[in-house]
């Protein structure tokens, strides 16, 4: 399947991707409680859809020139689990956050995306909530960008 082309079945994988990445977070909560942050699940019967979840999301990062860093940045605290490579783990995903900034940045339509982005920070003692917060920011921003290109293509 070609994720770059913008077919309509192919806009309505991305939604449902996008989809995805924002209740992927809820479920694991629902059904394993809260955990100290979402590579936490890591160590969970949710681990397939973690890691699912963030291979879906790279794989549409990799589509966006401006959002390939944070693709890399997302795969590689992916492959590194928080169990093994605690770490190197940690340091990708505070690359993932700070690179997304850059795009989030030179799209200007979009530049207000940053300041929800950007207040997420205030739960930064509680990374869970920290990490759900970006996500949701991120998932609306792209599902938004989603909504236009279909709205042009159509």
């Amino acid at each position: 399947m070609d994720f770059k082309s913008n077919t309509k079945n192919n806009l309505l994988i991305k939604l449902l991707i996008i989809l995805l990445s924002l209740v992927s977070p809820f479920i694991m909560i629902y059904f394993e409680g809260v955990k100290p942050s979402l590579s936490s699940y890591w160590n969970s019967p949710f681990q397939a859809m973690f890691i699912i979840v963030n291979a879906l999301t790279t794989y549409i990062f990799m589509d966006i020139p401006k959002w390939r860093l944070s693709g890399i940045m997302l795969f590689l605290l992916t492959i590194f689990s928080v169990e093994y490579y605690s770490q190197i783990h940690d340091i990708f995903a505070i690359l993932f956050f700070l690179f997304t900034l850059y795009p989030l940045y030179n799209i200007k339509r979009y530049r207000y995306f940053l300041i929800p982005y950007l207040i997420s920070v205030y739960w930064l003692p509680n990374l869970l909530w920290f990490e759900i917060h970006s996500i949701i920011v991120l998932c609306i921003y792209h599902l938004i960008l989603l909504i236009k290109l279909y709205n042009v293509k159509s």
